[in-house]
């Protein structure tokens, strides 16, 4: 299932960890959809580095939140912002493929990509009043569904930016692209085969490729972003970008491991979990 579905709850918890990640993601989204922005759109370039200084603040408030209380508002105060900054994102998208905005370096699919991290965000968010989805293997398969559209995305974007030049690591982008693309096939197929079901091996085996195929997605952004770090190669992209795609890899595998806890939790005598 979609993220955008109502029914949708991601898998992980909204814990500290988890907000603290995504507040430092929102706030380089807003820093990218700026630089990104034509110099003469004014209006959406200072509307980007208000969401900016925004997120940045809640990052210095999230070191301060102590008991359950202060949690809870700072929670319902994010999500807020969480809301508007979506809204952004969906209006500057709408905008630029009506063609209202000419001249920039945010792709529209990058401004859907971000939507879609926003709304996962905030479905997060949403879980400290509304608890878990009430079929846990939906939640899992939705999850990887969310995910491996996400690690699809970071392979065309890397692709799009790279100079032309660089044939091999162009090559390369196309190749996960194309593999995180068959892999999302996959989880859609699963998502019906095991709807309102139960864990079963095939899953199992199904996130150990996964966890395998993301490995590798990560060592090669890490290694892009070495070689931007080192002039080594010729990018339209700054290594912030390069870092912070490589960032979310680390998290899905975060999130990867999570489940496979889960999975082998649930039905350890059934569910054989691959080393």
């Amino acid at each position: 299932m979609d993220i955008f579905c109502r029914n949708v709850k991601p898998f992980v918890c909204p814990n500290m960890h988890e907000i603290n990640f995504w507040l430092r993601i929102m706030k380089e989204h807003s820093l990218f959809i700026k630089l990104g922005l034509p110099c003469d759109q004014k209006r959406y370039i200072n509307e980007a580095d208000q969401f900016f200084r925004v997120f940045q603040d809640f990052e210095q408030h999230a070191k301060m939140v102590g008991c359950e209380d202060d949690f809870n508002h700072f929670v319902c105060d994010i999500i807020a912002t969480v809301k508007s900054i979506f809204a952004f994102k969906r209006h500057l998208l709408h905008q630029y493929i009506e063609c209202r905005i000419i001249g920039t370096a945010n792709y529209p699919l990058l401004l859907d990509h971000i939507s879609r991290e926003a709304m996962y965000f905030l479905k997060i968010l949403e879980k400290v009043r509304g608890g878990e989805m009430q079929y846990p293997v939906d939640s899992i398969v939705s999850e990887n569904v969310f995910w491996l559209r996400i690690m699809a995305d970071h392979a065309k974007f890397v692709r799009g930016l790279l100079d032309p030049s660089e044939r091999e690591l162009v090559d390369q982008a196309n190749q996960f692209s194309n593999q995180f693309e068959q892999l999302q096939l996959h989880a859609r197929d699963l998502d019906s085969l095991l709807w309102h079901f139960r864990p079963n091996n095939d899953l199992a085996r199904f996130e150990q490729t996964v966890t395998e195929a993301t490995m590798k997605l990560r060592d090669f952004k890490t290694a892009a972003n070495d070689l931007l770090q080192s002039c080594s190669a010729l990018a339209l992209f700054p290594p912030l970008l390069a870092d912070h795609v490589r960032r979310e890899a680390e998290h899905f595998l975060e999130i990867l491991s999570m489940i496979k806890d889960d999975l082998f939790a649930a039905s350890p005598e059934k569910i054989i979990c691959c080393k």
